[in-house]
């Protein structure tokens, strides 16, 4: 049991997940795990062997979760052959000779870290299940370690990637080095242009458990000796056949919103009928918002009417830099706006108050927050003001005159009978509040060559 521990602490010092919350290293010192292959182990650290014991590690196999999930689905990224391999290994080597089994389960660094965290030790958790289930025999040689976010594993695909320009490799890895609290590293990762590539090519490939086989050298001898097969080129190459999911590819494409549909929770609070839309160029803070309103409530009987149709078009501002927002962000956070609108109206509240039609504009600056509360990133929530100018021609009148049968806005008259609107409203201040709920609708395939 001893012998094993140290084996545990060997391992991890050997790079097996090295990256914790607390501290993520700055220079990759493990070798590559992407291919299955024997490693002897540093003799630093095997003084409980002697020279013609002392035991080698073979890594390289993994399974993969899907995102935010610690159930292992056999059907991901080629989980059930990864799981057939590690039986093939442990039968060839032979229960005798493995020495322990060691495995690290990690998450990809993106959300809350002490989620991420738990989630580590969840996948850790269901990874000595299923290994215990399908291995009892194993059971006093398994162990398995939560491993937090993987910085390191990241770091590691950076480094070998072949597609990525040396200078941006340079500022991931500066990012990823820095020293500086997990949010801000996570933050500034966001930022990089390069991040949807990174997001979508590794970051499937480190949400990961990735097993070490302890075992001696008559083991290794065994496995040759009757298994040579499963040691052929093929079964070592650095892109194992399970990781097809991630082909070669000298183009990287990913998707981003494009158009969004909203409403006023205020308004629909008060059941005033009214949507909006939100349109995204590419690769721009900017972006053109337009809102419709149509509150159409009216009893003749009690001479009450709210009717108005009111349309408005708006220009928006974000402060957040767009560049390497994907499908589940977009664009949120501080926006300012400028806006113009038109309406008309007919308001009155009885027959014997006056009551007020008349046609409306208005332009000004609106100022909004925009923030994405559920793991949805498609549904956001906004809240805004507006601060303008607004000008109003109307006429009162009285719901219960006798209706003339004239037409203000259908007239039909002589010209020189027509009496345009004699009253004026002028107003300076604030011209809108709410609190919008959107949906990104539709989605734009962008191709990073």
């Amino acid at each position: 049991m001893i012998a094993r521990a140290m084996v545990l602490a060997l391992l991890l010092l050997l790079g097996l997940g090295e990256s914790t919350a607390a501290e993520v290293p700055t220079k990759t010192e493990a070798t590559s795990e992407a291919a299955i292959e024997p490693n002897k182990v540093t003799p630093s650290f095997t003084d409980e062997w002697s020279e013609e014991d002392r035991p080698n590690a073979l890594r390289g196999i993994e399974v993969h979760f899907r995102f935010d999930k610690s159930r292992l689905d056999l059907d991901y990224m080629g989980n059930k052959q990864s799981l057939e391999k590690f039986a093939q290994v442990i039968d060839s080597l032979g229960l005798n000779m493995i020495d322990s089994v060691l495995i690290v389960s990690q998450s990809s660094p993106e959300g809350v870290f002490e989620h991420n965290l738990r989630l580590s030790q969840r996948r850790a958790a269901t990874m000595r299940r299923v290994i215990e289930e399908r291995h009892p025999e194993l059971s006093d040689k398994l162990f398995v370690h939560p491993d937090g976010e993987s910085w390191q594993r990241l770091r590691e695909y950076v480094v070998k990637d072949s597609l990525m320009k040396q200078s941006t490799i340079d500022k991931v890895l500066a990012v990823i080095d820095a020293d500086v609290n997990i949010g801000t590293k996570k933050w500034r990762m966001e930022q990089l242009d390069i991040y949807p590539y990174l997001r979508k090519t590794y970051y499937p490939r480190i949400r990961n458990s990735v097993f070490c086989i302890v075992y001696f050298d008559d083991g290794l001898s065994l496995l040759v000796a009757e298994q040579p097969k499963r040691m052929e080129t093929e079964e070592v190459a650095e892109e194992p056949v399970f990781r097809d999911d991630f082909p070669s590819q000298n183009s990287i494409t990913y998707r981003e919103p494009m158009l969004h549909v909203h409403s006023n929770l205020l308004y629909d609070a008060v059941t005033v009928a009214n949507i909006g839309i939100e349109y995204y160029p590419h690769n721009s803070r900017y972006t053109i918002a337009a809102n419709y309103t149509a509150p159409w409530w009216g009893s003749q009987k009690n001479h009450r009417y709210l009717q108005a149709i009111d349309g408005e078009l708006e220009v928006r501002r974000y402060f957040e830099k767009p560049e390497g927002f994907d499908a589940e962000k977009g664009l949120s956070g501080h926006y300012l706006a400028v806006y113009g609108q038109g309406n008309l109206y007919d308001i009155a509240f009885d027959a014997t108050k006056r009551g007020w039609q008349g046609e409306g504009w208005g332009l000004g600056l609106g100022y909004g927050y925009v923030w994405q509360p559920w793991k949805d990133k498609r549904w956001k929530v906004e809240a805004f003001v507006r601060f303008g100018y607004y000008q109003s021609l109307y006429d009162p009148y009285h719901a219960s005159d006798p209706f003339n049968g004239k037409y203000y806005y259908d007239w039909e008259g002589k010209i020189e009978d027509f009496i345009r609107r004699n009253h004026r409203l002028r107003w300076f201040g604030p011209t809108g509040i709410g609190i919008n709920l959107s949906y990104d609708i539709f989605m734009r395939k962008v191709t990073l060559e």
